[in-house]
């Protein structure tokens, strides 16, 4: 179904006062279809976390799961015998043994800012390959390895309750949208914190021994890809 006048006209109105311009219909109308895709995709998921809470109600002590979902520490895509969902959410089995081990705490489930990924690291600080071997041999980093049946390494963590002295809290390096050239054609990225710290974020970083290893890392070739996106809506940007 294509928005009203009246639901495009009210979103205009919205970004307009939120951002102190005048808005094109166009935009407007694309506001309203994008709002809508995102009310759908929300509904979906919240439609999925109630069928799982149904089912876990059945089986309190959790269960697999017979769709696929998103494991909440390593990420990766599963389903069926490799999968685990309680009432801590859900987690592919490797993951989650992980945990029933104690290897991981339950909390990094709970709190994603509670910890670092190897991911992570690299988008942040750009700490990658043998910069990672490095630190953790030298004691800067300390790492929990999560590995697989085979023994082999299925993903690193990086508590920060472990790392409370070199690892500052991830809501302070938080990206921000910005417009770049591609090509000769403009498009939208992220930037990482450092391309556009202020005085009080650098400040901030400092009080970490992280800082000592941005002098190496930062001076060579970004690792992290970006990602370039003709347009962004306005909605969704913070003012």
């Amino acid at each position: 179904m294509e928005p009203t006048n009246k639901e495009i006209q009210e979103v205009k109105n919205f970004l307009e006062e939120q951002h102190g311009r005048e808005f094109t219909w166009e935009e407007a109308t694309k506001g309203v279809r994008d709002l809508r895709m995102f009310a759908e995709i929300a509904l979906r998921a919240w439609e999925e976390e109630c069928r799982r809470k149904k089912l876990l109600e059945e089986s309190p002590k959790g269960f697999h799961l017979d769709r696929s979902g998103t494991c909440k520490i390593c990420g990766i895509i599963t389903s069926g015998e490799n999968s685990w969902y309680d009432k801590n959410g859900f987690k592919c089995m490797t993951c989650q043994k992980a945990i029933n081990q104690r290897i991981i705490p339950i909390s990094v489930v709970k709190n994603e800012e509670s910890w670092y990924s190897q991911y992570d690291l690299e988008s942040y600080f750009n700490i990658y390959g043998p910069f990672l071997k490095k630190y953790i041999k030298q004691g800067i980093l300390k790492e929990r390895v999560i590995l697989t049946e085979s023994k082999k390494v299925h993903c690193r963590l990086f508590l920060i309750r472990d790392n409370k002295d070199t690892l500052p809290p991830k809501k302070i390096l938080k990206p921000q949208a910005a417009k770049t050239m591609h090509k000769g054609e403009e498009y939208y990225t992220t930037e990482n914190w450092y391309e556009f710290a202020d005085f009080t974020v650098i400040e901030q970083v400092r009080k970490y021994k992280i800082v000592n290893c941005l002098a190496e890392t930062l001076t060579q070739p970004i690792k992290s890809g970006r990602l370039l996106t003709k347009a962004i809506n306005p909605i969704f940007v913070p003012t």
